[in-house]
């Protein structure tokens, strides 16, 4: 359905897309540890690996809370208008 509404659309990571073409030094520091250090290739790998196990295509790039991890990504976020003259 084509509408007139403005949308902001947020980022995706195509998980299979990543695991197929990144290199490893592409991977390293992708993700965060709980205590604020990066992860190295090989734990970036398995967290992209457990997101596909989940049946998760996509990734948001940021937090989203409209998202399709199957076949979308983000759904989209209506955009407020502003009152004319602004």
């Amino acid at each position: 359905m084509i509408t007139s509404e403005k949308k902001r659309f947020h980022m995706r990571l195509d998980v299979r897309g990543a695991l197929t073409n990144w290199k490893k030094s592409e991977l390293r520091g992708m993700f965060k540890r709980d205590d604020g250090k990066t992860m190295s290739a090989d734990e970036a790998k398995a967290i992209l690996l457990d997101e596909l196990s989940k049946g998760h295509n996509f990734i948001p790039i940021g937090t989203c809370d409209n998202f399709d991890h199957k076949e979308h990504g983000c759904m989209g976020h209506s955009v407020e208008k502003k009152p004319e003259g602004h």
